[in-house]
């Protein structure tokens, strides 16, 4: 029986050569190809193979027909000759799913010791088993040049790996290359990652006194405080290790300890330059989330070339929460040596100006960043009153490499995965064909993606190309109909409904997030369901989310109840539909007042702090594509003030400040 299978698999493979498929009768129409396509798909799903095959050997020539054969020979795979496995892969190599296949058919082959087959046809794999699985074959049939340094390098691993592994890592525990230091390195790994039980286990390998060293460091990992008291260890390269990991552990529980312990085991180990930058790193970040009093010292002094965009975010945070603007502007005097921080750093370094005084220089600055279309380029056009600048580029016309593009096999089949609508396959076959294509490239692609009305994949590749300028592919207005009716419905800024549909899902009807929010407005099933049936919704499932104009609904209404909750304010409400209303109450000022520019900074959530932003600019943005009267930035952003003063909406710092008084 599995004989007669593999007969027929090497006629469906080899269709070009089989004189009954020469004959078979061939669709005319790419109406026709897609009909039938989704007939033998469903042919295949029940089970009715004769009828299959009848319907799949008429698409020879349709794009999609190698998913037909894909999707047949995956679950035959224990039945199949390798030579028509060989043939698929060979024919169909630039299928997205042609490297699980061969790594499926690897696997066969291992588990049937077929060394000598794996290794022919062996490619780079990122899975464990397959890696290990290779240097057994490698074993297996005599090819062991640098075996062992292969093992090595999978060895040295701070996770626990497969037992696939163990016959050549048996090899190279019997090698030279085993030493007490390689597997102190292993250990190293290990509880960098707090994998304490693997490391229990390679300290089997150690002699006594390693084994004893071993369960200190696990001591101080578990209790750094308390086995850290006394500076009781040789001052060896292992011991300054093990200090080091403690003191960076204390730092998540306290600060003050932390601080006051690495100033004494410096002045009794000789620590690496590098060590102490670590060190001073982990401390002065610890403290600046704890709002420590130290944490500005602590930031202050380190090295100007560990001033990265963490470091540089808690910098501005810190000198924000102290109303330090002097700090703030001695911490940006000098320019970052990293591009993405260029925004950032001119707007606080303006801000820091202004505040003291020095208003000129101020400007110089905001003109400076005036001209950028973003946030903080729009922000700085609000304190300086200048237009925002739209510029809008249209990328040019250029029929050949749009020809070109359009034909090749990967774009064709993603054409055709997304015209039958079949969500995630089609993506994944479009990022499959953006691998092999320049940024230009990808460009064109996108314009073509954007003319078959795929808006998502249209966005995220020119971001991926990086080219912003072309603003009608960057921002199309996908289901307007939907989002104009309920911003209207809601009472709610259709610009800041197009700007948050967006940024939650790039306009894709069907998309599911890692955290399971579903959508267009990627709404929480949770909060899908206790939002539908507030709005009176007299049946819900979680399906409804998938379909736009029930998301829409749903999402809308949600977006109006936190407006509500945080009487109107657009940032209150951005924030909280991102990170929830909860997590927004805590962030609010206790007293006083506090400007929005400061508050959305100070956002501890770097996700939701960068989205707040983004859909504060897409808004504007969306007002120009729409025709619309641009509102900027500063009339979206209300102060903020504590909760119990939210009657007061629509004040700013120093209005609110007269009405206290």
């Amino acid at each position: 029986m599995p004989r007669k299978v593999s007969k027929w698999v090497f006629v469906f493979t080899l269709a070009a050569l089989s004189m009954h498929l020469l004959a078979a009768p061939q669709t005319t129409t790419l109406t026709e190809q897609r009909a039938k396509f989704l007939q033998a798909r469903e042919q295949l799903r029940a089970g009715n193979i004769s009828g299959f095959k009848a319907t799949a050997l008429t698409l020879k020539g349709y794009a999609l027909y190698p998913y037909l054969l894909h999707d047949y020979l995956r679950p035959r795979l224990r039945r199949l000759r390798d030579k028509d496995v060989t043939i698929f892969l060979r024919r169909y190599s630039d299928l997205p799913m042609a490297e699980s296949f061969r790594s499926a058919w690897l696997k066969l082959l291992a588990e049937r010791g077929r060394w000598q087959t794996f290794i022919d046809y062996y490619t780079p794999q990122t899975q464990t088993v397959l890696q290990c699985y290779q240097l057994q074959a490698r074993i297996e049939t005599g090819q062991q040049a640098r075996l062992l340094e292969d093992a090595r390098a999978l060895w040295l691993s701070g996770e626990s790996l497969p037992p696939e592994c163990d016959s050549a890592f048996a090899k190279l525990y019997k090698s030279k290359l085993m030493t007490s230091e390689l597997v102190w390195e292993r250990i190293s790994l290990a509880m960098e990652k707090g994998n304490t039980s693997l490391a229990r286990y390679l300290g089997r390998r150690l002699d006594a006194s390693g084994q004893r060293q071993l369960r200190d460091w696990i001591a101080i990992h578990k209790h750094p405080a308390r086995s850290m008291k006394k500076a009781r260890y040789k001052d060896t390269e292992l011991a300054r290790r093990m200090l080091v990991h403690g003191i960076k552990r204390l730092a998540r529980s306290d600060i003050d300890a932390a601080i006051s312990r690495w100033q004494k085991l410096q002045a009794a180990y000789s620590f690496s330059e590098q060590q102490g930058r670590e060190v001073a790193r982990e401390l002065a970040v610890r403290a600046a989330r704890a709002k420590h009093q130290r944490a500005r010292a602590l930031l202050d002094s380190l090295a100007e070339e560990q001033i990265d965009a963490d470091i540089f975010h808690w910098r501005i945070v810190t000198a924000l929460h102290e109303k330090d603007w002097g700090l703030l502007r001695k911490w940006t005097e000098r320019s970052p040596s990293d591009e993405t921080l260029r925004a950032r750093w001119l707007y606080w370094r303006a801000r820091a100006l202004e505040e003291g005084g020095e208003q000129a220089a101020a400007d110089e600055n905001f003109k400076a960043l005036a001209n950028e279309r973003d946030y903080y380029g729009f922000m700085a056009a609000d304190r300086i009153g200048q237009a925002y600048k739209m510029d809008p580029l249209a990328l040019s016309e250029d029929p050949a490499t749009w020809q070109r593009l359009s034909t090749l096999p990967a774009i064709v089949r993603a054409r055709e995965l997304y015209y039958l609508d079949t969500g995630y396959p089609a993506r994944r076959e479009w990022h499959h064909a953006l691998k092999s294509m320049t940024g230009y490239e990808m460009q064109i692609a996108a314009a073509i993606a954007a003319s078959w009305g795929w808006h998502d994949r249209a966005i995220l590749t020119l971001g991926k190309a990086e080219a912003f300028d072309d603003l009608a592919l960057r921002f199309p207005m996908p289901y307007a109909s939907i989002l104009s009716k309920y911003a209207e419905k809601r009472a709610l800024n259709l610009s800041w409904m197009l700007a948050l549909t967006r940024a939650e899902s790039a306009f894709m009807e069907d998309v599911r997030s890692p955290a399971g929010a579903l959508g267009l407005m990627q709404v929480m099933p949770a909060t899908g369901r206790e939002t539908a049936q507030f709005i009176g919704f007299k049946r819900y499932n979680n399906a409804y989310l998938l379909d736009a104009r029930k998301n829409v609904a749903i999402g809308s209404a949600y977006l109006r109840r936190m407006s509500d909750w945080f009487g109107g304010s657009m940032i209150l409400a951005t924030a909280a539909y991102n990170a929830g209303p909860n997590n927004v109450r805590k962030w609010l000022p206790r007293s006083g007042c506090m400007e929005a520019d400061i508050w959305i900074e100070k956002i501890p959530f770097a996700e939701t702090r960068k989205y707040v932003q983004r859909i504060l600019y897409f808004a504007s943005i969306y007002d120009w594509r729409r025709g619309a009267t641009i509102t900027r930035l500063a009339q979206r952003m209300e102060s903020v003030y504590p909760a119990k003063q939210r009657q007061l909406a629509g004040l700013d710092c120093a209005a609110l400040q007269l009405s206290l008084n």
